[in-house]
């Protein structure tokens, strides 16, 4: 006879206390490299511990806070050469994901991209920064959303909760032309160009990610 299985009914205070975390190390509220405890984190939530530890837990899973035993728990922060690698392997995964999504439907892609484009114009005549880092993270999660590749969209969602917090952290200043040019070649069904045009991208980001991760 099989042995029942165990039903986890939904922790809503985890969940609630993870995403209220999540946005306090995405928004810079908690300082990438900053050493933080349960009881303090309980503290300032007004609630129990138990919730904050499954929520540490979760956030360690994407990346977001480092526990080293006997030390503690800190909110994660790159060094130099992590940064490349991270931004190495975004490149991989970002243009493979673009090449299978163009593949399947490049009309589509070319216009989410390019409305995308339209909600970034309108962010920078605002000067909202907020805004903009949002909007960039939505436009290259396009690349995933329409590639039909289970396995590259895994492979981003490793480096997607860091990658939120650094670009909150630094966000650019010439979002529409920077994204408008990958835009063009994604409509053109120009493969190769537009596959170069991101590997640059996403590689002119490590100097800002070096920087964000130094001043924090």
């Amino acid at each position: 006879m099989n042995a029942p299985l165990a039903l986890v009914r939904p922790q809503l205070l985890t969940e609630r206390v993870c995403e209220r975390l999540r946005e306090a190390i995405v928004c810079g509220e908690l300082k990438l490299g900053e050493q933080v405890s349960e009881a303090q984190l309980a503290q300032r939530l007004q609630v129990s511990k138990t919730p904050v530890r499954e929520a540490l837990l979760r956030l360690k899973g994407e990346g977001l806070v480092e526990v080293h035993p006997q030390r503690g728990t800190y909110v994660f922060r790159l060094e130099p050469d992590q940064v490349g690698q991270l931004c190495r392997y975004r490149a991989m995964v970002e243009t493979a994901a673009l090449r299978e999504a163009l593949s399947l439907n490049g009309a589509a892609l070319a216009r989410d991209l390019a409305g995308c484009v339209t909600e970034m114009r309108k962010a920078e005549r605002a000067r909202d920064l907020l805004a903009l880092a949002r909007i960039d993270m939505q436009f290259h999660t396009l690349f995933f959303e329409h590639c039909p590749n289970r396995y590259l969209q895994s492979g981003y969602d490793v480096i997607r909760s860091q990658l939120v917090a650094l670009r909150h952290r630094s966000p650019i200043a010439n979002a529409v032309s920077s994204h408008q040019v990958l835009v063009d070649a994604v409509a053109a069904g120009d493969v190769d160009r537009a596959e170069a045009l991101l590997r640059e991208h996403v590689l002119e980001n490590e100097p800002r990610y070096r920087v964000a991760c130094q001043l924090d």
